[in-house]
């Protein structure tokens, strides 16, 4: 019996993935548990696993966009036939000359647009056009019948569209006397990049987000850092550092480590830690999982790994989910404060700027001390100014107190 591939749901906000590749060919013999395929969305790159061992049939084409519970392909018992039939086959292959294709599981035939006459008297032309195709020409005004299609079949794809855009910019540039601009490239929006701008755009318009901020003395956090990197023999982040801290205080604020679902507001047991790494079109946000009970060593491994799954695209899926909170630190690329966007549907993030050397007040005096500009983003539906501000304030005496940062190891 053929067993389907399903492109599998990996999160709550994620609706669909992109095929980037296929790890065994058609064919091959899998094993259940072997990775097969991987997956990119939004997050980031995941591999999906076989069901059940037998031989591998694939579908989905390298570059297909497709949705949550899409059959991607099956894995098949020697000598038995896919039950797929070539149609369907055709129809999972990317259009050539288009940034991604997008697969819906339908038996319907390809979309066709249909345009006006040219002139009076003409016949209708119907034109065959990739989804990519019509929604560049619709952004740009563009006739789709003045278009020269180089696709298979005489379609209508996105660079033929882009062609078409670029000779009428050259028209209107020789027709005008002053240039205002030049595009050096058109570069296509990415997938990952289009979808970090929705989300964090809908995080915008869904909450009420209000920003604190507060600059804390690190002296004792920096000592501290080099001691404890010592007792636990390993790599120190700062990352991990601010996790324990924001996974502490927030496990004695429980009401604040909290998300709204519909009508109500949802309080979480557990601390489940997300931090902000960048990666090659966007960034992806891996979980530190019970943060408020692990201890600073395994957080700080945790970390480490994390981190490195993410820039060579092998985070898993649990890798990314359940986080409850966000730390994003920009300190390392020099920047004092910001104010960091929520990642929905948590109510808080922390934004953590550089620790510099900067004029303290001490004992009535101006001496120099290294400090910290810490940024706390909470959603003003769920908690008021006051407890956030309590919050924040925990963590920046938590900072400074060094018995209890030594007894982190």
């Amino acid at each position: 019996m053929a067993h389907p591939i399903i492109m599998p749901n990996m999160s709550m906000f994620t609706s669909e993935g992109t095929v980037t590749d296929w790890l065994k060919p058609e064919g091959a013999r899998v094993e259940a548990g072997e990775p097969i395929l991987v997956m990119t969305t939004d997050k980031a790159a995941y591999e999906i696993e076989a069901p059940v061992a037998g031989i591998l049939h694939p579908l989905a084409a390298l570059g297909v966009n497709v949705p949550v519970e899409a059959v991607l392909g099956y894995i098949l018992a020697p000598g038995e036939d896919p039950p797929v039939s070539p149609f369907e086959l055709a129809k999972l292959a990317p259009a050539n000359g288009d940034s991604a294709a997008s697969f819906t599981p339908t038996h319907s035939e390809p979309a066709r647009v249909t345009t006006t006459p040219l002139r009076e008297g003409q016949a209708t032309t119907q034109l065959r056009a990739s989804p990519v195709a019509r929604r560049v020409a619709a952004e740009h005004g563009i006739d789709l019948a003045r278009v020269t299609p180089t696709g298979p079949g005489d379609r209508i794809v996105e660079k033929d569209v882009l062609t078409e855009l670029a000779r009428l910019e050259k028209e209107r540039s020789a027709k005008s006397m002053k240039v205002l601009r030049r595009i050096r490239q058109r570069v296509p929006l990415a997938n990952m990049r289009r979808t970090i701008g929705e989300r964090l755009r809908h995080s915008l318009s869904t909450t009420a987000s209000l920003t604190l901020t507060r600059e804390v003395r690190a002296d004792m956090l920096i000592a501290a850092r080099g001691r404890l990197a010592s007792k636990i023999n390993g790599v120190l982040a700062y990352d991990a550092l601010f996790i324990k801290l924001m996974a502490t205080v927030l496990c004695e604020r429980p009401e604040i480590n909290a998300a709204i679902e519909n009508d109500a507001i949802l309080i979480f047991d557990d601390v489940h830690v997300g931090f902000a790494v960048p990666v090659p079109d966007g960034l992806v946000v891996p979980v530190v999982h019970n943060a408020d009970r692990e201890p600073l060593g395994t957080i700080a491994a945790a970390v480490q790994e994390l981190r490195s799954l993410a820039h060579s695209g092998r985070l898993r899926p649990t890798d990314v989910e359940g986080g409850t909170t966000t730390v994003t630190n920009l300190g390392a690329y020099g920047i004092d404060a910001f104010t960091p966007i929520l990642n929905p549907p948590q109510s808080t993030i922390l934004g953590i700027g550089r620790i510099a050397p900067r004029p303290i007040v001490s004992d009535d005096e101006v001496v120099v001390g290294r400090t910290c500009v810490l940024s706390l983003t909470f959603d003003h539906r769920i908690t008021d100014g006051v407890p956030a501000a309590e919050l924040l304030d925990h963590l920046a005496r938590l900072m400074m107190d060094e018995p209890y940062l030594m007894s982190l190891a």
